[in-house]
């Protein structure tokens, strides 16, 4: 009974946490508040009864011939959330209008990277109920994820400055508007919403020390001696880095226009939307050195280290943007086991046709 009690416990309370926004919105996002709390515990107790063990609380070790169960149990609860998301998907085709199921199935799309169909789903929730603040901010969250491109769509930007100008306080909107307008070069503005949003932070978050290092990050591009974010930095005891040095080969090396700007991107494995974490360097000098870590991150309160690969992968742009273009430099990518880095290099040795 115990282990069932704190059971539903891990369940509820971060599906309140999650869904708290909702709460302080109007009588339908209310409604919709609700829904989810409810919607993901009992979800996740159906899951649980049939692949989990409570006994298993008990178990001091496990026998390495254990493996095999374990993988065909991973296999089983993806097939659990699969058919969870088809029951649901079900009952939106016989019931179209339901803002709040179309809501639950974009954002449970997105956590499992299905980021087209999350779109979609939210493109129905925001037809559904029109200037959500949170709708909105999701939606174009999910077309970024799809479009694989670190630039912010003019479309997904229009969204989040509606949903700021709805929600000034909206959390997800000033850090995703702080990084469509550093993009673009205004790093004055990227630091103003930053500093709002870093006020509605818990201090010893890591979300509030990944948008402190982010406003640290752009006032130095300003030329800034002294950075002003409110929330003192923490000495790291033990720091998660990933080394990475990029080459160019001889006979490309000579062809760099002055206005070339390398990117270097980060992706879990076989990924190809938004990325982890970029950097965005003039391509001036070769070989160049690069240390990536959390302070990398493009979305606050992730970690390289949950991910158990990922693929790194360089690109110069001709024209100096993120998007892909005929005639860029590029590289293979390589992809790094996060248990066991080793320094990673990239070179520059193919023409994107």
């Amino acid at each position: 009974m115990n282990f069932w009690i704190f059971a539903i416990a891990l369940l509820v309370i971060p599906a309140a946490v999650m869904s708290w926004p909702l709460f302080t919105g109007s009588g339908k996002e209310r409604l919709t508040g609700i829904w989810i709390t409810l919607m993901i515990p009992i979800a996740g107790l159906l899951l649980y009864q049939q692949v989990g063990t409570p006994k298993a609380i008990n178990l001091s070790a496990v026998k390495p011939q254990q493996s095999n169960n374990q993988q065909q149990t991973h296999a089983g609860q993806q097939d659990q959330m699969d058919e969870l998301v088809a029951s649901l998907e079900q009952r939106l085709t016989e019931n179209p209008d339901d803002a709040e199921g179309w809501i639950v199935l974009g954002r449970t799309l997105k956590t499992m990277q299905r980021y087209s169909q999350a779109q979609t789903a939210l493109t129905n929730a925001n037809r559904l109920m029109p200037d959500n603040p949170i709708i909105m901010v999701e939606l174009a969250e999910a077309s970024l994820f799809a479009s694989g491109q670190a630039q912010v769509s003019p479309q997904a930007r229009q969204l989040i400055e509606s949903a700021l100008v709805i929600d000034p306080q909206n959390q997800k909107g000033l850090w995703l508007m702080g990084m469509t307008v550093a993009q673009d070069g205004d790093d004055a503005q990227a630091v103003a919403l930053w500093q709002k949003l870093l006020g509605q932070l818990d201090p010893a978050s890591g979300a509030a020390t990944t948008v402190s290092q982010q406003i640290q990050m752009a006032q130095g591009r300003l030329g800034q001696t002294t950075a002003q974010p409110t929330v003192a930095a923490t000495p790291a005891i033990t720091r998660f880095e990933i080394p990475v040095t990029i080459t160019i080969s001889d006979d490309l090396a000579g062809s760099l226009p002055g206005n070339a700007v390398l990117f270097v991107f980060i992706h879990p494995v076989g990924n190809v939307g938004m990325p982890l974490a970029v950097s965005r360097v003039p391509a001036r000098s070769f070989p160049l050195s690069l240390r990536f870590s959390d302070d990398d991150l493009l979305r606050p309160g992730t970690s390289l280290e949950d991910f158990e690969q990922l693929d790194i992968s360089a690109r110069i742009s001709m024209s100096g943007i993120a998007n892909m273009a005929s005639g860029d430099f590029q590289a293979n990518l390589v992809t790094v086991d996060t248990k066991s880095v080793t320094a990673i290099a990239l070179n520059l040795d193919q023409r994107v046709p």
